[in-house]
């Protein structure tokens, strides 16, 4: 593709941020995802905050994100109790639905506030060389998820209860790239009370 100068430009890989905030919060015993953190923020805005930071590498289009789950402005899962990958498929969905073209899928989990700009841009850096999923070691989330017809079978046939409905699973049918997993708690997760107490500590 030559732009009007002359130049040749590279087509850019069209990625769509996503906040899984679609769980039952069952163990917390009320919405995780309205958790005040020290900083003011609800572990809603500080997830769509970490995401909204990212400095893209070049040939790279980050879109606005998008809140999986049950709540304004969220695009809530088609299938119940289908976990994250009910959330992803609905996200899947609705970019369908309304024509967005997209390539990848850049996710963070609603409960993770430790996670980093910094880190979701390693992932992005490597995403875009690969046409695999990347996260690091064995933490599945956060996540880069190529949004290919790959992917797309096998969410769809996670919601329909016809492939097992978690992020290991579908990381093995579309193959993952493991980074090494940084040092430091970014990968707590809020999933208790005392979890929340903990980090508020």
């Amino acid at each position: 593709m030559t732009s009007p100068s002359g130049h040749h430009s590279t087509p850019s890989t069209r990625v769509c941020p996503v906040v899984l905030a679609g769980g039952l919060s069952s163990r917390m015993g009320r919405d995780k995802a309205l958790l005040k953190l020290s900083n003011g923020r609800t572990l809603l805005e500080q997830a769509k905050h970490q995401l909204e930071q990212v400095q893209v590498p070049e040939g790279m289009e980050m879109m606005a994100p998008l809140v999986s789950g049950r709540r304004p402005g969220g695009i809530p899962d088609q299938v119940e109790a289908a976990g994250p990958l009910g959330g992803l498929q609905a996200i899947d969905q609705h970019l369908r639905q309304w024509e967005l073209a997209c390539d990848a899928l850049l996710v963070v989990p609603v409960d993770m506030p430790l996670v980093s700009s910094a880190l979701l841009e390693q992932l992005c850096v490597a995403g875009q060389t690969v046409e695999q999923a990347v996260c690091f070691g064995d933490y599945f989330l956060p996540c880069w998820l190529p949004l290919g017809a790959r992917s797309r079978k096998y969410l769809g046939a996670a919601a329909a209860g016809n492939a097992i409905a978690s992020v290991r699973a579908l990381f093995g049918f579309v193959g993952c790239v493991q980074l090494p997993a940084p040092e430091g708690d970014w990968h707590l997760n809020l999933n208790r009370p005392e979890d929340y107490s903990l980090l508020q500590g």
